[in-house]
């Protein structure tokens, strides 16, 4: 029995990194749903892009101006919702500067800081085109950006899409990070092709306005809550790579740890807010859900009940094993140290994997105490550098990784 149980342990780890990409790829060369987009000449529906800001007077002005000219260039019909949630700066009045510029931009300016679940359901319910684009004010978006998402809506089974997060990382376990984070693209394309991705990246986003409903509030992931909605009642959420964005990672780790303890618990918190979403004959991306985030939630557990299983099952193979986990741990934990991530991305990602299991083990315990829509703090970043392209580097030097929110 208990050594049944240490290789059930084993599967849970290898499931989510080695076995779902594998069973995902077989998938996607029988059963690919390629999406039909909009030809060249033909109209792009109208689009409503919808921005949530909390005390964002320095960036707000720049964001404001560039999806006007996106808009503008494009030749779209569209408009700009910003919601202030609740400034206590000058948000609201930048943004109100551009209210008499040629693309309408509307400003909400809330009284109480009500979070970014609720700031985007109110901005939602204020928009009047077809289709609502969805954005934060930190990022810069590729000059076709917003085209290139609303050709998908060309296929009537569409009902939202992701665009692609490219993310600036440092050298070190940051870089380990990127590189994780370009599997998680990996993922997210092929499981749009099979039918929906689980979650977009709030980066870059849009959504038919008639299929999206209130978020509920303190909802830490709408990014993951709305397109499971959307996804459960029939319609596909798909991947669209031609529709890029830009930002960086915090430069650090410390900063990077909090965010992802916030997000994974976050993963905890949509179960337990849409639980016929674990209904496998009420969510047709069932499969996908349990495989990309759920298996996710669990390796930690497995890593600590596979360690304490070996030592008292003994003998020389599961001695063997526990030698073995333990020296990846120690490698990772190496991994962890700057100065030697930044010269092996094998370490860095081993750095990078310690770390994304220590805050999906944490995670669960800020979600199980409710402190989940707490456990966030505004980290500052540098300003994304707009347009650019990914590049190969070495090891110890910046570049941009695919990227989005893993978890």
């Amino acid at each position: 029995m208990l050594q049944t149980l240490y290789w059930i342990g084993a599967a849970c780890v290898a499931y989510p990194y080695v076995i779902y990409p594998m069973v995902l790829a077989v998938l996607t060369r029988f059963r690919a749903r390629p999406v039909r987009r909009s030809q060249p000449g033909e109209p792009l529906p109208s689009v409503s892009v919808v921005i949530s800001a909390y005390n964002e007077e320095a960036a707000i002005g720049r964001r404001v101006r560039e999806l006007i000219r996106h808009i503008v260039e494009a030749n779209l019909v569209g408009e700009i919702v910003v919601v202030s949630d609740g400034s206590t700066d000058r948000t609201a009045e930048v943004a109100r500067s551009f209210e008499n510029e040629e693309v309408p931009v509307v400003v909400l300016d809330l009284v109480d800081n009500i979070g970014k679940a609720a700031a985007i359901t109110e901005g939602c319910f204020s928009a009047r085109n077809e289709i609502l684009a969805l954005g934060d004010v930190r990022q810069s978006w590729a000059e076709d950006a917003l085209p290139r998402l609303l050709e998908n809506f060309a296929d009537p089974d569409v009902g939202a899409v992701g665009g692609e997060l490219f993310v600036e990382t440092a050298p070190g376990v940051m870089a380990g990070v990127g590189l994780y984070w370009r599997c998680e693209k990996w993922l997210r394309r092929r499981e749009g092709l099979v039918h929906s991705t689980v979650g977009v990246t709030g980066a870059i986003s849009a959504v038919r306005r008639r299929l999206f409903r209130p978020i509920m509030p303190g909802t830490v992931l709408d990014d993951v809550y709305w397109p499971l909605e959307v996804a459960m009642r029939g319609n596909r959420v798909v991947f669209d790579g031609r529709a890029k964005a830009f930002d960086r990672l915090p430069e650090l780790v410390q900063a990077e740890f909090r965010r992802k303890v916030r997000t994974l618990a976050g993963n905890f918190q949509v179960c337990a807010r849409l639980p016929h979403a674990l209904v496998p004959w009420h969510n047709p991306v069932w499969f996908a859900l349990v495989s990309h985030k759920l298996m996710r939630l669990v390796v930690p557990w497995a890593l600590i009940g596979t360690a304490m299983l070996s030592a008292v099952i003994g003998g020389p193979l599961y001695y063997g094993l526990l030698a073995v986990e333990l020296g990846v741990i120690a490698t990772a934990l190496l991994g962890m140290v700057p100065a030697v991530a930044a010269r092996s991305r094998i370490l860095a990602a081993l750095g990078s994997f310690l770390l994304l299991n220590a805050a999906a083990f944490l995670g669960f315990w800020v979600w199980i105490s409710g402190k989940t829509a707490r456990s966030w703090t505004k980290t500052t970043y540098r300003a994304p550098v707009p347009h650019s392209v990914p590049v190969a580097t070495s090891a110890g030097s910046a570049s941009f990784e695919r990227a989005g929110r893993w978890g």
